[in-house]
């Protein structure tokens, strides 16, 4: 009985790329290409990239990548902390701001893969 059992439990992964188990497989959805290599902005448009489980969050995400590329302002704070234990601590906090409104756009490309909404868009100067 050992045997059986050792022998169907050793079987089991290679039977799992024949045919009749192919149903079992979850295949994952190719990514776009602008998710891997993010386009490059030209002379007259910036491209955001955004991703997220629904299209507003994609879009929001997408946005926000353009807002950051146009302009952003880094603010970084460093507080030093003395212990008469420890010695010298330190801790850094570094901010991002974006304030910009991005009003003429075109969504060139919005792909469903993977339960997520993947996003390109166009922003014209």
């Amino acid at each position: 009985m050992r045997g059986i059992v050792l022998t169907l439990f050793l079987l089991a992964p290679s039977a799992y790329g024949f045919w009749p188990f192919d149903f079992f497989k979850k295949e994952r959805d190719p990514l776009p290409p602008y998710v891997l290599q993010h386009p490059m902005m030209d002379e007259g448009s910036v491209y955001g990239v955004g991703s997220g489980k629904s299209f507003l969050e994609a879009k929001s995400k997408a946005l926000n990548d353009i807002a950051t590329q146009l302009r952003s302002d880094v603010r970084s704070i460093t507080s030093v902390h003395k212990n008469s234990d420890t010695g010298t601590t330190s801790d850094q906090q570094i901010t991002v701001l974006t304030q910009r409104l991005i009003d003429n756009y075109t969504i060139v490309d919005e792909t469903h893969a993977n339960g997520e909404v993947y996003l390109l868009i166009r922003h014209a100067r």
